[in-house]
């Protein structure tokens, strides 16, 4: 039977929070959720099965006159993944606000606005639920750095912090800007990273999976893989299929010295009383309920 008003449901997941992970997730029990009658639409470039949402986003240097351009074709690659009569949508992409690459730089996803309104337009009608899940500071700007350091020759972190801890923005902006680029009529924030079945529960609580399928765990990354993968990388080698894999899952078994946050004294301790402030600030905006705690939120990491 048709349902009239089929819900939108958006995970902006965001960088180095599972967003991922939740992506293979639903790659894994797509056919079971589709059985709901629920669509899907998940990028695949992060290796999760059936992914097709690898679209093309603004950036911050465009123009609110350029926006159309990149409107179509989003509409056309969820047109692709929608059957008339489903009862709801579940959309997940972890660049919707914004490339990782600009954390690097100590800008805050600033394209976030821009590329929400294109969202928006595509789909053509409000969102009714936005899912988003938040790191700490630190640990968000610490590990898109090892996300690039696993990939290609970096320079140390210390070379990036001065900018990470000066950086315009934050969290309050980037979920304001998503909020109402979307339209979204409930925003929930999680200040804890979930597993992907809980993540699911958030989403989509119409979606009930009695024996999901789980990806596989991604091994911890310990300094000591990534100082071994950078020499790796500065000697001019690459890595055989698999052959990284293994080596971040051996570091990952071997006792590991108390890490370095990568932050002077000063900057970490202002990033994550800023990190506070921020949640405390978006508990009191229209139509966002936070949930997990600041100090849980903080000991978690």
């Amino acid at each position: 039977m048709p349902h009239e008003s089929p819900q939108i449901l958006v995970h902006a997941g965001l960088h180095c929070s599972g967003a991922e992970d939740f992506q293979r997730f639903l790659g894994l029990n797509r056919e079971a959720i589709r059985a709901q009658d629920f669509d899907l639409a998940y990028p695949g470039r992060g290796g999760a099965q059936g992914g097709g949402f690898d679209c093309a986003w603004p950036e911050a240097r465009h123009r609110h006159d350029d926006l159309e351009a990149f409107v179509a074709p989003v509409a056309a690659t969820l047109a692709a993944q929608r059957r008339s009569g489903a009862r709801g949508l579940l959309l997940s992409e972890h660049d919707l606000a914004g490339r990782m690459a600009t954390l690097l730089q100590g800008r805050f996803y600033p394209a976030a606005r821009k590329r929400a309104e294109v969202l928006s337009r595509a789909l053509g009608r409000p969102v009714d639920r936005l899912v988003i899940t938040l790191r700490p500071y630190d640990r968000l700007f610490r590990g898109a750095w090892e996300r690039y350091a696993l990939e290609r020759e970096m320079e140390p972190f210390g070379e990036f912090a001065p900018a990470m801890a000066g950086f315009a923005g934050g969290w309050v902006d980037t979920v304001e800007a998503l909020r109402d680029g979307l339209s979204a009529r409930e925003v929930i924030v999680l200040a804890e990273r979930t597993g992907p079945r809980e993540l699911l529960s958030f989403v989509a609580p119409g979606v009930h999976l009695a024996d999901p399928a789980l990806p596989v765990a991604v091994p911890a990354v310990t300094d000591s893989a990534l100082a071994m993968i950078q020499r790796h990388f500065r000697q001019g080698a690459r890595f055989a299929p698999g052959q990284r894999d293994r080596l971040l899952a051996f570091h990952a078994r071997q006792p590991q010295v108390e890490r370095d946050p990568g932050f002077a004294g000063l900057q970490l301790a202002d990033l994550r009383g800023r990190y506070i402030a921020d949640l405390d600030a978006l508990a009191r905006l229209d139509r966002v309920m936070v949930v997990g705690g600041v100090l849980p939120a903080i000991a978690a990491e």
